[in-house]
Formats: C-alpha cells, structure tokens, sequence
C-alpha cells in the first residue's frame, strides 16, 4: 500500500499523524483517522478481560505498538480542517487512498494496512538513525569517550563522583600491578575529567600524582587524599584538617 505524505517527510516520519482516505460516492467528504507509533511495544491481553477482547474489533491487543483511533475512519467535512489540525499538532499528514463508505470491512482493512506501512516507515527510520549513530561512534576520533564522560560526571551527585573516583584509583592501582600502560594512560585522562567537576579544594591532581606512586607511601598518601576529599564532602572540616597534617607530615619526612 502506497501512502503520500502530504505535509511531513516520509523519511523521518514523526511517529503520529492524521491519516485520510477518499470516498469516490462522496466527493464532499473525507474520511479520517489518527495513527500513532508507540515507542515501547505493549501486550493490551494482560489487561483486557478475554469477554471484552471480542469486541474491540480489529485493534493488535497482543501487539499494541502502533493503531489508528478509531478503527473505522471519520467523516471530515473539508480537507482545510485536517491541514489546519496537522500543523497545529505537529502531526504528519497522510492520504491513505480511496474507499466506499458503506464497505465497512473494507475501510478497517485499509486502515489496518496504512497504519502497518506507516509503522515501517518509523522503524527504517530508526534503523537508519542508529547505523548512523554506529557509524559516527565507529569514526570519531579517540576522545569522544572522553566527551561522553564529561556529560555523565556533570550528572552525578558528588557523593557519586567521588565513589567513581575511589573506583578508579583501585582500577589504577590494579594497572599498575601488572604493568598495563595504556589502561593507566585512560585512568588518568578519566580522573583529569572527574577533576574538573570537583572543588578545586579536594586537590583531585595532588590525589593522582600520590596514586601514581605505586610504594608503601605513596599508597598511604593517596588514600590520605582520598579520605580528605570524602570528609569534605561531608562537611567534616576538623577531620579534613587532621588529614591535611598528616599529608603535610608524609610530604616533609620524604623530602
């Protein structure tokens, strides 16, 4: 079935639009329906008792991802007022054909076609979008990643980037164990971008430098950091001072 999209572009169809079919008895008038594309897939027999299914006429209660309301099209008067709703709306404009009036199963099983041709339409689209998607992850440069991170640490709560930050210094630490340059070379530049979404005050790029000293002080320095960044957070600024001393005590005894 062939459907003309008469305002919208067939190639990124909207997901919902007015759809109207000729009668050939009655040039006066057309006959309209509105069909909408669901983005997550719902099974309607979970929750419509099995006497009633019977007389909910064609509608896919086991597929419910896409319909027309209502099922049989309605009389419209003028064409104006479907162009007029469809801009309003924002809606995709659609002629679906020619049909008699009087054929009523007819009529549903157009409408059933249109709907399904249209659905298609929305799915190609999808398709397309995420091969493109694909394709642009595939070719972007190595810092997208990166890129991507900034986003995600500027959602996170403060106590949840200084949980990712722990995480990371443990996986740096097991890095460096086993000599693996290029994860330790990623670690840094994710805890780079961590920094830069945590006070200056928790001296994240001292916190690195001590965890990049794989000795016994160097461990003990890094989780002095750590600690001192997890104290500030929590407001406890009297212990936060203990540590700064302690870091400060580390720091003179090793030069």
């Amino acid at each position: 079935m062939d459907i003309n999209f008469e305002i919208g572009n067939p190639n990124r169809p909207k997901g919902h639009a007015l759809a109207y079919f000729k009668v050939d008895t009655e040039p006066d008038h057309l006959y309209a329906t509105y069909v909408v594309t669901l983005p997550i897939q719902a099974d309607l027999t979970k929750y419509v008792p099995p006497f009633l299914a019977s007389h909910l006429g064609n509608l896919p209660l086991n597929d419910f991802s896409s319909f027309a309301m209502p099922p049989v099209p309605e009389r419209i008067n003028a064409y104006s007022e479907l162009e007029k709703l469809s801009k309003q709306r924002d809606d995709d404009l659609i002629y679906a054909g020619n049909v008699f009036s009087f054929d009523l199963p007819r009529m549903m099983e157009m409408v059933t076609e249109m709907v399904q041709e249209y659905a298609k339409l929305c799915a190609d689209q999808l398709l397309n979008d995420s091969a493109q998607i694909q394709d642009s992850i595939e070719s972007a440069p190595e810092d997208v990643s990166y890129q991507v991170n900034d986003v995600l640490f500027s959602l996170m709560s403060e106590s949840d980037k200084l949980a990712e930050l722990a995480r990371l210094l443990g996986k740096l630490r097991f890095a460096q164990e086993g000599n693996d340059s290029d994860t330790i070379g990623e670690i840094r530049d994710e805890v780079g971008a961590l920094s830069r979404h945590l006070p200056e005050e928790f001296w994240v790029t001292s916190l690195l430098s001590a965890a990049q000293d794989s000795s016994p002080r160097g461990l003990e320095l890094a989780q002095l950091y750590l600690d001192r960044c997890f104290r500030l957070s929590e407001g406890d600024t009297s212990t936060a001072r203990e540590l700064e001393a302690k870091i400060k005590a580390l720091d003179i005894v090793d030069t």
